[in-house]
Formats: C-alpha cells, structure tokens, sequence
C-alpha cells in the first residue's frame, strides 16, 4: 500500500498545522504570562495549557506524536518498497521506522523526562537536560552507521533528511539549552518579559522540532511516490484438460 495524497498536498496541510497550532500556543502564552491575566474566564488555565506547546498530555503533544508516528508508518512502507524492488537497504528503513515509533511514544509519555533524574549533569535549574548527555552517543552511533545508507540515497531525499535532522537536534538540543537559562524557573509566576523570555525560547524549540519532522516525512513521502511500484508476477494459466472420450461408438 502506498500514500494517496501527494508529498506536496501533504506538506501544506501539515505546515499549516504547525502554523496554528504555535499560533494559538503564542496567543495564549502572551495574554496569559504576558499580560498576567491568570483568570480571565473559567478553566483559563487549563484553556492555556492545552494550546501551550511547552506542556504534556495536550493537542501539540497529540500532534508531535502522531506527526512522528506517521513518519513511522512512511518509514515502514519504504522498507517493504526497497525489499520488493530487490533493495539493499529495507533493513535501515525499518529500524528507522523504529526508532520514530519509539520517538513518537516517548513525546506522548515524556519518558526521556527521566533522565532529569539521573543526575548526569550538575548545572543547576537546567539539570533537567541530562537527558541530552545520555542521548547524544545514542545520536551519534545511530549516525555513523547510517552513512552509507544516506549516500545511497538520491540527492534531494538525503538533503531533505538531512536539513530535518538538523532542524529537529537544533531545536531539542541548541535552542533547549537556550531555553534553560531563559527564565524557566519565573514563567508562571512573573507577568511580563520575565516570563515571555522562556516562552518564546520554548516555542522556537518546538517548532524546530515540529518543521524537522515534517521536512522529514515530506522527504519520505516524495521518496516513496518515486520508487517503481513493484509488478505482480501473473500466475500460469493452467493447461487446458484434455476432452475426455468416454461413451464414443464406432461403428463397425
């Protein structure tokens, strides 16, 4: 089975799909810490924190990991593309698939959330990113084994994968360590630039995040609508039976 809507169409719907929803995110952040208008009607706070792309267990949660589960899914047909047409790489593009299964339910549990408690990296109130320390060797060796795969690929998919690759670490490492010495220990607390600083270095964060994965599954989708689409070999038609004689009378 391949994807019906085309990598262009569904590059657009899912651009715009960031777009509002950082947008709404920005919205209420900037009315909410901004202004300091903490109550403005009932459930604010909670109206706040489900548009909020810095928070868990809300619509930019939900979309992050169905944006990364369908780069999975995209992921896995590849495989079984490259397999069929007699490919030597199906192996890479499954543990792919894998691996951004894995990435899209750890962004709706908040599993690698853990690693702030391994004490890794002493640095204060950004220790909570000790995470990245025990993640980047995993990064680099997925990396260094993939080489030969990403030059095998055609020139437009690997840089494509490789701007979103750059996008997605620029955002969960650079910009989140920015982030963490931005003022994450006011927000909420102090209206005012104090907390926007930290909300709008959240908010690039996660739009880093989100622009590399789309670039991603853009690239994997036009990928997969250029492979040939394998042809079934047709069965053999079967012989015709020989016209049975049974009951024939020849006369003498």
């Amino acid at each position: 089975m391949r994807l019906d809507v085309p990598a262009s169409k569904l590059l657009r719907v899912l651009l715009w799909s960031v777009a509002a929803i950082h947008l709404l995110s920005l919205g209420f952040t900037v009315v909410y810490h901004g202004f300091g208008l903490y109550d403005l009607i009932p459930y604010w706070g909670r109206i706040v924190k489900f548009f909020y792309v810095d928070k868990e267990q809300n619509l930019p949660t939900w979309f992050s990991s169905g944006l990364l589960f369908l780069a999975a899914l995209l992921l896995w047909q590849l495989g079984g593309a490259d397999r069929a047409s007699g490919g030597r790489f199906h192996r890479h593009w499954r543990v792919l698939a894998v691996v951004f299964t894995a990435l899209s339910l750890d962004e709706f549990s908040q599993f690698h959330e853990l690693g702030a408690q391994a004490d890794v990296l002493d640095a204060g109130g950004a220790s909570y990113l000790s995470w990245l320390v025990l993640a980047a060797p995993l990064v680099l060796v997925l990396g260094l084994s993939y080489l030969r795969f990403l030059l095998a690929l055609p020139p437009r998919v690997r840089w494509l994968m490789l701007g979103a690759a750059a996008l997605f670490l620029g955002g969960a490492a650079g910009i989140e360590v920015l982030g963490a010495y931005s003022g994450r220990e006011n927000i909420g607390f102090t209206p005012g630039w104090a907390s926007l600083r930290y909300v709008l270095a959240a908010s690039a964060e996660e739009l880093c995040e989100m622009l590399g994965v789309v670039l991603f599954v853009y690239a994997a989708a036009q990928h997969l609508q250029h492979l040939p689409t394998p042809t079934p070999t047709p069965l053999p038609r079967p012989s015709p039976r020989p016209q049975s004689r049974k009951g024939t009378f020849t006369s003498p």
